[in-house]
């Protein structure tokens, strides 16, 4: 079993710095590992890539200990286990509103005691059963799984305290552009402010927290910096903002 080298390291009280990925391109989530990027997002919601691509993009991931955190379509529970069994060390699981939907996943994402998610022992998790025992293996899965459920609505802000208290929720991530449109397209201010509220319910609860989103783009450092001094440890950079803005830079000092 795979130690969960980004969630030991949140659980330190670190920033973990992520870059994503919403196509299909196993050699740049192994790029990643190289310039030492902690996780990969492999956006499976808004991206094109399915299960079996995530799969191979894990296992590019795998060869440099860059932890693999997809974000499924969906809080199915046959979603999540299909990409926890092809190799997910966590899961970004979008618009959780309310303590019983963040129970179903928390349920869903865990073997027996903390849940009920259906064996796969002789899974690539486990060494295609060549691993750990089953006891020892359900143990070791459910330390080191990851699971994050998005915070998207104002209802889910509302109710932020009682969906990171969820056993099993280890991290709430804000989604602020649907926030923001869920909120009625209000200012920039105001999507702030329900950020904040989100960054004290879920540290009250003693979980990680992370924003991701409008106005998270490589040319806003400040606005990442900002976040970490507030306690945000889950932070995460766009491949199309790192590959538009190293090729903006190269052309303008080109053609000047």
């Amino acid at each position: 079993m795979r130690i969960n080298k980004t969630k030991a390291k949140l659980l330190e009280g670190k920033v973990a710095l992520g870059a994503n990925l919403n196509f299909y391109a196993p050699v740049i989530a192994e790029l990643y590992g190289v310039m030492g990027f902690d996780w990969v997002w492999i956006d499976c919601e808004h991206g094109s890539s399915n299960d079996s691509e995530a799969e191979n993009m894990i296992r590019a991931a795998e060869l440099y200990d860059l932890t693999p955190i997809v974000r499924v379509p969906n809080a199915f529970p046959s979603t999540l286990l299909r990409f926890l069994d092809r190799g997910a060390q966590g899961l970004i699981v979008p618009h959780i509103s309310n303590k019983s939907e963040a129970e179903a996943v928390a349920q869903a994402s865990h073997y027996y005691p903390l849940g009920d998610r259906s064996s796969a022992t002789g899974g690539r998790t486990n060494r295609l059963g060549a691993g750990l025992t089953p006891s020892e293996y359900y143990e070791a899965a459910n330390k080191e799984t990851l699971v994050i459920t998005m915070i998207e609505t104002p209802e889910a802000v509302e109710n932020v305290r009682a969906i990171a208290a969820v056993p099993g929720v280890d991290a709430v991530l804000v989604g602020s552009s649907d926030l923001t449109q869920a909120m009625g397209m209000p200012t920039a201010d105001k999507v702030d402010e329900a950020i904040a509220e989100v960054i004290k319910g879920a540290k009250a609860e003693g979980k990680i927290v992370g924003v991701a989103g409008a106005g998270m783009t490589v040319s806003n450092i400040p606005r990442f910096k900002h976040f970490a001094q507030q306690g945000v440890q889950l932070l995460s950079v766009g491949a199309q903002e790192l590959i538009k803005q190293s090729g903006d830079e190269f052309l303008r000092e080109m053609n000047n």
